[in-house]
């Protein structure tokens, strides 16, 4: 137990000596995911379903596209965002304990699809 009463805490430390490095506006209201590409930030947004390409240095947006559902009987939500390699993925939850993961390239061309049950 003694080993572990060190690490508990130094992890509080590290995190209060977290540093801001740079803040801005988000670029719509209802932000629910946001993904990092090794360059820019990716925000998607729960309500107008856009997702968004940001600067990080001013947030600027770079880019955005719809995400568009294919499953239209369903009341869908994006709710996460993870980019990987070139693909952007955006999970979509439901009503339901069901959900999708979308899947995007930078310029928002669709690239496919895959059910996530919870």
């Amino acid at each position: 137990m003694k080993r572990i009463v060190p690490v508990i805490l130094i992890f509080p430390a590290l995190a209060f000596s977290a540093t801001v490095v740079n803040s801005f506006d988000a670029p719509d209201t209802g932000i629910s995911g946001l993904a990092w590409d090794g360059s820019n930030l990716w925000a998607v947004d729960g309500t107008t379903q856009y997702a968004y390409q940001l600067d990080s240095s001013n947030g600027t947006v770079l880019s955005s596209f719809y995400i568009t559902d294919q499953t239209p009987t369903y009341d869908p939500v994006p709710g996460g965002l993870v980019y990987h390699g070139s693909t952007l993925y955006v999970a979509m939850h439901y009503s339901t304990n069901y959900g999708r993961v979308y899947k995007y390239d930078n310029s928002g061309t669709y690239l496919g699809d895959f059910d996530v049950y919870c």
